[in-house]
């Protein structure tokens, strides 16, 4: 039987996401969710965005899957990226599938698996793919 591991979950949601959607979950459903914009960040640079979401812990959500899966290939160590990989979601859409994110994570974790270096891909009414992202770095 796999422990829901939910209150570890600790996210980062890019500026291309609603805050709303971040405060709903934080509110209603006691997730560890931050917006890019709570912490005064909207306007930073991709790179900057993954440097902040390595500080301060938290696994990144974002649609912007080239550019940050490059950033992410380009370091030694990120704590994971999911990309949702439908572009215009609404936001009832953006919690409906942030929340499918948070239970996929939280059986990870329960399994002793963490996010370290790692992404998920998700898509509405797809079949979620958890993938390495070794650093090109180490090679």
């Amino acid at each position: 039987m796999l422990v829901d591991r939910r209150d570890q979950v600790k996210l980062l949601l890019d500026e291309q996401l609603s805050p709303s959607v971040a405060q709903r979950l934080r509110e209603f459903e006691s997730i560890d969710v931050v917006h890019i914009r709570d912490r005064g960040r909207l306007g930073s640079t991709d790179r900057e965005v993954l440097e902040f979401a390595f500080e301060d812990d938290r696994i990144l959500v974002t649609v912007n899957v080239a550019d940050l899966l490059r950033l992410a290939r380009a370091r030694e160590v990120h704590c994971g990226i999911v990309f949702l990989l439908d572009g215009a979601l609404s936001r009832a859409q953006q919690l409906d599938l942030i929340r499918t994110v948070c239970n996929l994570l939280a059986a990870e974790f329960a399994s002793g698996r963490d996010m370290v270096n790692r992404i998920l891909r998700i898509a509405l009414g797809g079949i979620p793919e958890f993938v390495d992202v070794p650093s090109l770095v180490a090679r």
